[in-house]
């Protein structure tokens, strides 16, 4: 799954909509139990349809949610599992990242968790540059996936530099290496339109510098790592460059907390509950920053442009959410917006209402 899987989902739109997810284990015995639990969150899921809108009127979406639990492989579980239901669209996932243990019903799907996921975890995009097969991997991580797509790999082996006799042949050779890399960069952009995540670059001095030059996104590249990491395995490749990926994505997070005070400084920033959901639903949100754990309950009045906060145990109804944060999340991406997330307390110095705020785009 990756953000484009993400915003497809969120365009759908139909109540009711069930969304279940359940963190799992990898190996035995710990997983010896995922099937107990997944069996409790779709009995949980079935009775609160059943009762809120009827067993006649949610009979095929509960035959859904059954089936798709039903052919879960446990034996090959990854670290989470998320299963989606609503008449028109009905589709399970499993997931490289930890999710929370729970049923909510809405009138579109709930995403927030797998957002907050992926920001926490992120993904980056690694290209290991070599003139004899340039390779494309999707990283999470120390996790690397070879990615054949996008025209990756890239392969000069079978290239044959001539040159006439005024033409010096290190010169034509360095120009196809040069070709070779703005072809890479190019690839790299589409790669970024389906994934939307940082790039970083490995290979040794000389093939960098022929990218630097050739890309014409060179300049983008959140990371270069000068080595010459191309003969090694996904495994062997991911524990080395790992740590210092690790360190330039803390340092890209950080950067949030410049952005906001950018903001201030330009009249960008909002705080208020009701001026963050404004800017979201109008599409004037260019970025939402949320702290990990802020979830509302929340009513919309009917112009659809006011909250009022709800206490635990309320009547859910048609405008009602048991999280309006992830709403705002959906919107926000559905307007070609970015969601950060940040530690607990760290928007406190914003004056945070409830633990979110926006950078307007005007």
């Amino acid at each position: 799954m990756n953000l484009a899987t993400i915003k497809d989902i969120q365009s759908k739109q139909a109540y009711p909509s069930v969304t279940i997810t359940l963190p799992t284990y990898r190996t035995s015995p710990d997983n010896d139990k995922d099937p107990i639990r997944l069996k409790n969150l779709v009995s949980e899921a079935v009775a609160r349809l059943e009762e809120e809108f009827g067993k006649r009127e949610t009979a095929d979406i509960a035959a859904a949610i059954h089936r798709l639990a039903d052919e879960v492989d446990h034996e090959h579980n990854l670290d989470g599992l998320v299963i989606f239901a609503s008449a028109e669209y009905s589709e399970s996932f499993k997931l490289p990242f930890r999710v929370p243990e729970r049923v909510s019903i809405e009138d579109n799907f709930v995403t927030r968790d797998l957002v907050y996921a992926m920001n926490r975890s992120p993904l980056y995009l690694l290209t290991v540059l070599s003139e004899h097969g340039s390779r494309l991997f999707v990283g999470r991580k120390d996790l690397l996936n070879e990615v054949h797509a996008y025209g990756f790999p890239f392969s000069l082996a079978n290239t044959v530099a001539s040159a006439s006799p005024s033409q010096d042949i290190s010169h034509v050779r360095d120009q196809i290496v040069a070709d070779n890399m703005r072809e890479i960069g190019d690839a790299l952009a589409e790669a970024q339109k389906q994934i939307p995540a940082p790039i970083v670059v490995v290979g040794v001095d000389r093939n960098i510098g022929h990218f630097r030059e050739g890309a014409r996104n060179s300049d983008e590249v959140m990371l270069y790592i000068h080595s010459g990491h191309n003969e090694e395995s996904e495994h062997q490749l991911a524990q080395h460059i790992w740590p210092q990926v690790k360190e330039a994505l803390s340092q890209e997070r950080e950067k949030v907390f410049a952005d906001l005070e950018a903001a201030k400084s330009n009249h960008r920033f909002v705080d208020s509950l009701n001026e963050v959901w404004q800017a979201a639903i109008d599409g004037r949100a260019e970025m939402l920053v949320v702290e990990e754990d802020s979830s509302l309950a929340a009513e919309v009045s009917e112009d659809g442009r006011q909250l009022t906060l709800l206490p635990e145990g309320f009547t859910a109804s048609e405008r009602t959410y048991e999280d309006i944060v992830d709403e705002m999340i959906e919107k926000v991406l559905a307007a070609g917006g970015q969601v950060k997330f940040v530690d607990n307390g760290r928007l406190a110095a914003q004056q945070a209402e409830h633990g979110v705020v926006a950078v307007t785009r005007y």
